[in-house]
């Protein structure tokens, strides 16, 4: 069977779980109930995400890795897939949200509900293929964008685990699938740590049996509904009643778009076009106490540090496509999280999003570096945007393919500073992959892991094929820059 046809389910945008008319919630505090009866709904920019999502442009995200395959396999090489399943499996009580679906009620009975999902099976979820010959690290990449690429099935929780048995090594791949509905990339970080382990040894105890709370029904999704509604009415006229917290949520919203609109629009390069649906995936690894040596002595950030390089990856691809003039400055999104340090455990994406300019025409990584970080300083005065009303999520879905604010997108997240392990096997490198969608066809994920500096370049196959000489690019702007590239631990081509 290939990856396609293993995959297949209905396609974004068609019908999600529905409401089944007479069914009630059974129990309190499990399931779709969140609190005082309250059910919990599809938040405004998770339904943007599902838009956009409908409009042909998988929103999900993902985390491929590697892990020790001599602790995972078995005496004769063999991947345990059924213990791996049954590890898992034992750790889901403590992420609810990967034994949820998203319920569509009837038209007038308000946004998507959670609930839990009756007919959930761990076997539909964490599966595997095997990489193909030579099992090297581009063999891996090609499987990880393969697998990547479908749509998430909206008629189960969304997420997948994928082993990836067949690296060169011994060891054996791993690439996580997470909807954005179900988390951003900060979220995603707590939730895998629900299913990765913190030291090596045997499973975790078998947890109490877990008994689905039924979807809820007609009755119960309108007293919702209207509970709702009236809490909004009394919510605007409280706010009617205080002017100034008026003023001050206007400002607030003209601050968050005041950077993207008061410098006019993005430079026209040859890679913003409308992005297809195959992707190509670079690495690129460097040591992370290294980096944050060189931001302290540079005055800013690793985040500054990793900008700068991402720049020059830019500025290679335009210098080999002929592109590259003076003066050019690109503009990347820099994803920013815009949830509270302690909201880590709740699910759902809270991100938004900070524009920030690269100056690629600068040669020397250095002087490239300190205007990054004093950039950077400026931009952080302004709160992040995140596009909340209706409108302006559809305005921003219409504007996607033909937009001139982005060029490029890149993520930083920091992940585990001490090892995971994978039904007991160690992960031994962990990368997280964004998407592409709209016009922008190129995207750098980071995340810290271990003491290592990971990023992931990702790209459309067809507008960049030429995606190597843009991670060569961030390579080589590391090794200049001190922040110390290394090598990783799968053979390479």
């Amino acid at each position: 069977m290939t990856a396609s046809e293993e995959t297949a389910g209905p396609a974004a945008g068609e019908p999600m779980v529905r409401a089944r008319a007479g069914r009630r919630s059974a129990r309190a505090g499990g399931g779709p109930v969140r609190r005082a009866g309250r059910l919990e709904r599809l938040s405004p920019v998770d339904a943007a995400n599902m838009r956009v999502e409908s409009h042909g442009r998988p929103m999900h995200v993902a985390a491929l890795g590697v892990v020790d395959g001599a602790s995972l396999l078995d005496a004769a090489g063999r991947l345990p897939l059924e213990e791996v399943r049954a590890d898992l499996d034992r750790r889901l009580h403590l992420a609810p949200r990967l034994r949820q679906v998203l319920v569509r009620p009837r038209p007038g009975l308000g946004p998507p509900a959670w609930a839990d999902d009756a007919r959930f099976e761990i076997g539909r979820h964490v599966r595997a293929r095997a990489v193909a010959p030579p099992g090297d690290e581009a063999a891996l990449l090609a499987a990880c964008a393969e697998l990547n690429q479908p749509p998430l099935d909206r008629s189960r929780p969304l997420w997948e685990l994928w082993l990836l048995p067949g690296l060169a090594d011994g060891n054996v791949g791993l690439l996580v699938r997470l909807h954005h509905a179900v988390a951003d990339g900060v979220a995603a970080i707590a939730l895998m740590g629900a299913l990765f382990g913190t030291a090596p040894g045997p499973p975790p105890p078998l947890a109490p049996p877990w008994r689905p709370t039924p979807a809820p029904g007609t009755w119960q999704l309108f007293t919702d509904t209207w509970r709702r509604r009236a809490d909004a009415v009394a919510a605007a006229g409280a706010r009617l009643g205080h002017p100034a917290a008026l003023a001050h949520a206007a400002d607030a919203r003209a601050r968050q778009l005041r950077p993207a609109l008061g410098e006019g629009l993005a430079p026209r390069v040859s890679w913003n076009r409308p992005a297809g649906t195959r992707r190509r995936l670079s690495l690129v690894r460097a040591d992370l106490a290294s980096a944050k040596a060189v931001a302290h002595a540079h005055g800013g950030t690793v985040n500054d540090v990793v900008l700068a390089a991402v720049a020059d990856g830019a500025r290679q691809l335009l210098a080999s496509r002929g592109e590259l003039r003076p003066g050019l400055v690109l503009k990347a999104t820099v994803a920013a999280a815009a949830r509270d340090p302690g909201d880590l455990a709740r699910a759902g994406n809270r991100a938004a999003i900070m524009l920030v300019p690269l100056p690629v025409s600068e040669p020397d990584p250095a002087r490239r570096l300190a205007q990054i970080a004093r950039l950077t300083r400026a931009r952080k005065r302004y709160p992040p945007y995140q596009p909340t009303g209706r409108f302006a999520q559809r305005a921003m879905i219409r504007a996607m393919p033909r937009q001139r604010l982005v060029n490029l997108f890149t993520s930083n997240l920091p992940g585990p500073a001490a090892p995971v392990y994978l039904a007991g096997a160690r992960v031994l490198e962990l990368f997280q992959v964004g998407a592409v969608q709209g016009n922008v066809t190129v995207a750098a994920g980071v995340l810290s892991y271990t003491g290592q500096l990971n990023i992931t370049i990702l790209g459309d196959a067809d507008a960049v094929p030429d995606l190597n000489t843009f991670a060569g690019g961030v390579r080589e702007a590391l090794t200049q820059l001190g922040a110390r590239a290394t090598a990783g631990q799968m053979p390479s081509t």
